[in-house]
């Protein structure tokens, strides 16, 4: 009768010793990581593009954001935020309406929607405000 206890005890040792082994090889999910929203991508602004695209620098400079290349021309800011890459494009539709687009540069779409909250957030927040060039 002691050996069968003991041969019990052993295989349900084995059982929990396989269990633990396949639960080390589950991927964790992170909840703080998620796939933002499509509306959070791109955001319309009544502004020009030119206002909008040095809102968006201030935006990137307040939140401590390294922009690495800036293309005045076409409207384009590349920046890394929490070591990840970001485009952003910034275009117009007519004199008094633009619209800009962030995208991340490698389309790896799992990271906090909150890196792009701010960013409109800061937009919509000082949108009022017009840049104006110094001679």
């Amino acid at each position: 009768m002691k050996k069968f206890y003991t041969v019990i005890i052993l295989l349900f040792m084995l059982m929990l010793q396989s269990q633990q082994v396949l639960a080390d090889n589950i991927v964790p999910v992170n909840n703080a990581v998620s796939v933002p929203n499509i509306k959070e991508f791109a955001k319309s602004y009544k502004t020009s593009s030119e206002n909008l695209l040095y809102l968006l620098l201030s935006a990137l400079n307040e939140h401590n954001y390294a922009i690495e290349e800036i293309q005045f021309k076409t409207g384009s800011v590349l920046f890394k935020a929490a070591a990840k890459e970001f485009i952003a494009s910034v275009s117009s539709k007519d004199g008094y309406n633009s619209f800009i687009k962030i995208t991340p540069a490698d389309n790896n779409y799992n990271f906090s929607p909150v890196l792009l909250q701010k960013l409109h957030n800061y937009i919509e927040a000082n949108n009022k405000i017009n840049f104006q060039k110094v001679i």
